[in-house]
């Protein structure tokens, strides 16, 4: 099968894990979703497995791609307020990934064990050990509590994604970005070292750090 039907199979997985759930999804039901027989995907992709590694590689692939850029791009982007408002952002603009962050999280990581997946699903609330990193390199204020602050974050995420779509978006975001901003993000002009720690974060949610 050619790159553009294994990304069309691709494609049929997610929007049926939108549309369906995640323990929905079977191989018959990607075959009629992409008009191809059974045979066709399981030729591609060996089993409903390795086409689910795919599918979540892909797209947790351009979401944190997406997010680094973003932080890269921005001259204040290693602050956590900064940091935050992308990762925030690509919850809500991604049906998949919101789908998936609802999902029944012990089946996911059982899938993403796998040695072609990632390590874990991320989870977009800020880990307390990332915090404190972000505490190391002089990026947070030294007197935040990295635990209240990450079980914080993690409450906002569950229910940015419960909300989503959400119409009021942006002011959603901007508000915790403002609050993230007062609050947590320490005076510093350069921001690089920030920077630097979120890029080994997302190695290590990969799998790959």
């Amino acid at each position: 099968m050619e790159e553009s039907g294994r990304d069309e199979l691709l494609d049929a997985a997610s929007h049926l894990v939108v549309e369906d759930g995640f323990d929905a999804i079977s191989i018959p039901q990607i075959a009629v979703k992409a008009a191809v027989s059974e045979d066709q995907v399981l030729a591609h992709f060996g089993s409903l497995e390795d086409l689910l590694v795919a599918m979540l590689n892909r797209e947790f692939t351009v979401l944190w791609t997406d997010i680094l850029d973003d932080i890269e791009r921005d001259p204040r982007g290693g602050l956590l307020s900064h940091i935050y408002r992308y990762t925030l952002a690509g919850i809500y603009e991604s049906p998949l990934v919101r789908a998936l962050y609802l999902a029944d999280r012990d089946g996911l990581n059982t899938i993403m064990r796998s040695s072609y997946g990632f390590a874990r699903i991320p989870q977009f609330g800020m880990r307390a050990a990332f915090i404190e990193r972000m505490k190391a390199v002089g990026m947070v204020r030294p007197e935040v509590d990295a635990e209240r602050l990450s079980a914080v974050l993690a409450a906002v995420s569950a229910g940015a994604a419960l909300t989503a779509p959400h119409s009021q978006l942006d002011l959603v975001n901007e508000g915790l970005f403002h609050l993230l901003d007062c609050a947590v993000d320490a005076e510093v002009d350069d921001t690089a070292p920030g920077k630097a720690a979120f890029v080994d974060y997302a190695m290590t949610l990969a799998g790959r750090g």
